[in-house]
């Protein structure tokens, strides 16, 4: 499919749902989106850099655990919007993620995210929440599985090509497949059936860091999406991510956030 083919799919889908639909690569680039346009609430976000930044993050994580999960995965923004993404395969090779957003089930839940921004800007936004597409939580949830099938649709039509993967990518690949295991650096040259030197070589030219450090950090961002998601207690997220033990996984969760991550989970619901 070319970009006018997939945008044409992409306009269908939001002419049903009210859903700005986007189709996004595996390093979360956009590729195509119907309506071209964000929400006018979305662009005073992404205005501010760092306010973009860590929306890219959140959506990031979002992805992973589609990724996790294999099907779609639906979420709350940072200022509460409700959003979804869908994952994209070829031939069991992840190609890209389809998603959807950005919208509100309630009239609190709009004024909530206005209210949200105007703390954030320092001044009002009035009217702003009016723009943000109202739907049911049972339409919203009707909606997610046409939005399944369509993912499912761009899958079979090869929406995004993918070209073979090298050594680098099955690694990381398999990382995230894999997180809530216990593994070596070992496993995964026996998994990839090549050698140490070969994994070690072509992973940090291609990430620019070591396949250890990749690890610990997909490990602890998996951790932070499952302190904020706070239906587990830390000495299950520690067994959930992979780390040894809860004490080893607070101290390598302190020396990367300065905290621990009962410290960060508290803060977390402060902020709720």
């Amino acid at each position: 499919m070319n970009k006018q083919e997939i945008t044409e799919v992409l306009c269908e889908l939001h002419k049903i749902t009210g859903f700005r639909v986007s189709l996004h690569g595996v390093g979360h680039e956009e590729i195509a989106a119907y309506p071209a346009e964000r929400l006018p609430f979305c662009k005073q976000v992404n205005g501010i850099e760092e306010e973009h930044k860590k929306c890219r993050e959140c959506d990031k994580l979002a992805c992973k655990a589609a990724l996790d999960a294999k099907k779609t995965h639906i979420y709350k923004c940072r200022f509460g919007l409700t959003e979804a993404v869908s994952p994209l395969y070829n031939f069991g090779a992840l190609t890209g993620f389809l998603m959807m957003g950005q919208i509100c089930e309630t009239e609190e839940q709009a004024q909530l995210a206005e209210d949200r921004l105007s703390t954030l800007l320092g001044r009002r936004e009035s009217r702003i929440a009016e723009k943000i597409p109202k739907i049911s939580a049972d339409m919203t949830e009707s909606y997610l599985k046409i939005m399944t099938i369509c993912a499912q649709y761009l899958t079979l039509s090869n929406a995004v090509p993918v070209a073979k993967p090298s050594v680098a990518e099955l690694a990381r690949a398999y990382i995230s497949e894999n997180l809530q295991k216990k593994f070596v650096i070992k496993d995964i040259c026996d998994e990839l059936q090549c050698s140490k030197s070969t994994l070690l070589t072509t992973f940090k030219k291609k990430y620019g860091i070591t396949v250890n450090t990749y690890i610990t950090e997909a490990r602890l961002e998996r951790a932070i999406y499952l302190l904020i998601e706070g239906s587990m207690n830390i000495n299950e997220i520690a067994a959930e991510t992979g780390f040894s033990d809860q004490s080893y996984f607070s101290k390598v969760f302190s020396a990367k956030y300065g905290m621990p991550p009962s410290e960060y989970k508290a803060t977390m619901r402060q902020g709720d």
